[in-house]
């Protein structure tokens, strides 16, 4: 007999997948502790909370180095960073006595301390089989290969609690995200001070996860000198451990007075507010390309070609768009395998007059 309640108590997130949690929803956290791009597609589920039950608390956990910017999320309340260990996590967990425990990516650790915190309904995915003893309630979140945009994946956990949002242009009103202005020590790096009147445009070209998917330097060189300098301002932006990458690009421009080195200059929220204040950004698949989509900047992002990668990660905002090639992909191991660190034909195919021509459009006047 034990053995089948021992069961049952396992099977017991089946069964409450098709039970709806009804408001009020009180204290709900989510539990979202990977990158900065992950953190930025996850910030509509804090709005889609509210619009359910506007009287909620809306917490998120993440790591440490992101954290600080969902501070300037109107639709979240408090904001905490991951502790180092599952014992501290735990003891967070319960001194803030969580009612409903959303585990936005997959973390055996996060589950499992929400568990021995006591947290009367916790979600996380079926696909994870460890969630059977952790969590109160399972969701299908769907295969990414289904073609859907991380936004809908991430907001599919959200079903136990009566919330459907199925389109990205209902997902558009959902990201509430504002930094605040340069702070008065950084006024002497205000993109309008730099440009003296001239576009603004920032370049991230640190490298991605899949390294043989990051657009070439030599490529963003030639997106720089191809356009008029005395119309253009580039910033070179990245974090300090990305010098080293970048070193051949910050090199060739470094006297050239249109276009200026930032690499490791600011915080997350300088870099927000530093974002804010320009008119666009181009980079590959990372942090920066889904934060300027989410600033509402103009958003270039520069792609592999696969159908899939393309649907699932491109920036979602009203003035954000990607560029790919017709190249096939090779993938990043058999890119990377066959030569030497170069990069994919598929990146390496998106041509800098392509890019060129886009970030004109931007600037042109309506007829």
């Amino acid at each position: 007999m034990s053995v089948i309640i021992d069961a049952m108590s396992y099977l017991q997130p089946l069964f409450s997948m098709w039970t709806p949690i009804s408001p009020p929803l009180k204290r709900v956290l989510i539990a979202k502790t990977t990158q900065l791009g992950d953190l930025v597609i996850s910030l509509p589920m804090a709005a889609a909370l509210k619009q359910r039950d506007p009287n909620c608390t809306v917490i998120l956990l993440a790591n440490r180095k992101t954290a600080e910017l969902a501070r300037y999320c109107a639709d979240i309340d408090e904001v905490y960073s991951e502790p180092d260990t599952a014992e501290e996590l735990v003891a967070l967990l319960d001194s803030l006595h969580i009612d409903i425990f959303i585990q936005a990516n997959n973390a055996q650790r996060a589950a499992k301390a929400a568990y021995a915190a006591g947290i009367p309904i916790r979600i996380g995915s079926l696909s994870r089989l460890y969630n059977l003893r952790w969590c109160t309630h399972l969701v299908a979140v769907s295969n990414p290969y289904h073609g859907l945009n991380k936004r809908i994946l991430d907001l599919q956990y959200l079903r136990p609690l009566g919330i459907r949002v199925d389109g990205l242009d209902a997902v558009l009103d959902l990201t509430h995200l504002a930094p605040p202005p340069l702070a008065p020590d950084l006024l002497s790096v205000h993109p309008d001070r730099l440009a003296q009147g001239r576009h603004t445009i920032i370049l991230s070209p640190a490298l991605i996860t899949a390294r043989a998917h990051q657009w070439p330097l030599e490529s963003y060189t030639k997106l720089i000198t191809s356009l008029d300098p005395s119309q253009f301002h580039w910033f070179i932006c990245g974090v300090a451990g990305d010098r080293e990458n970048l070193r051949p690009l910050l090199e060739r421009h470094q006297h050239e007075p249109n276009v200026t080195d930032l690499v490791g200059q600011f915080t997350l929220t300088q870099f927000m507010s530093f974002m804010a204040a320009c008119d666009g950004l181009i980079a590959g698949s990372t942090g920066p390309l889904h934060l300027a989509a989410a600033l509402g900047i103009h958003t270039l992002g520069l792609f592999q070609s696969r159908k899939m990668d393309l649907q699932r990660w491109h920036p979602l905002g009203r003035s954000a768009a990607v560029i790919h090639s017709d190249v096939r992909c090779l993938g990043e191991r058999r890119a990377a395998g066959g030569g030497g660190g170069a990069p994919c034909p598929c990146i390496a195919a998106i041509k800098p007059e392509t890019v060129a021509g886009r970030v004109r459009a931007w600037f042109e006047e309506v007829s």
